[in-house]
């Protein structure tokens, strides 16, 4: 009776919502962010919520899910982040920091790929990592980075 309920109130909160909600966003073992457009159905059955698109079916323990909610920003729109900041620049292969705090880099889709606290001055050597995208994040400065 539970989960029928809680995918009662997903399915209204879907309909009342599409108009200024974009995403579903799941959050498990990482973050799948699912386009509302797309979602046919979601059902809860054998300790399972199964979210039905036009494109597959994404499967997640109920067990699992730290939460579920709706989302207004297209979580992959990267292109509005700068390309350096005042504390972080990337040339020739090296990161180079300019302040102390914890430093993390990402890969495009989300995970999480080197971190390291870090003290001013430090050149990060980029090289280990594949060519592509990636996010830096340290402290509130958050940049984007070609390699």
């Amino acid at each position: 009776m539970k989960h029928f309920l809680v995918a009662i109130l997903l399915m209204a909160s879907t309909t009342m919502w599409a108009d200024k909600y974009n995403f579903l966003t799941v959050s498990s073992s990482g973050e799948d962010y699912i386009s509302l457009p797309t979602i046919q159905k979601i059902t809860f059955a054998n300790g399972n919520c199964v979210v039905t698109t036009t494109t597959g079916e994404y499967t997640y323990p109920l067990s699992e899910i730290k939460k579920m909610y709706f989302s207004v920003d297209d979580p992959d729109a990267i292109e509005a982040l700068p390309q350096e900041a005042e504390n972080l620049q990337y040339k020739d292969g090296k990161l180079r920091v300019d302040g102390d705090g914890m430093l993390r880099i990402y890969s495009a889709n989300g995970a999480l790929v080197q971190m390291a606290n870090v003290k001013k001055g430090a050149n990060i050597n980029m090289n280990n990592l594949k060519s592509g995208l990636y996010i830096v994040n340290m402290g509130d400065k958050t940049i984007k980075l070609t390699k």
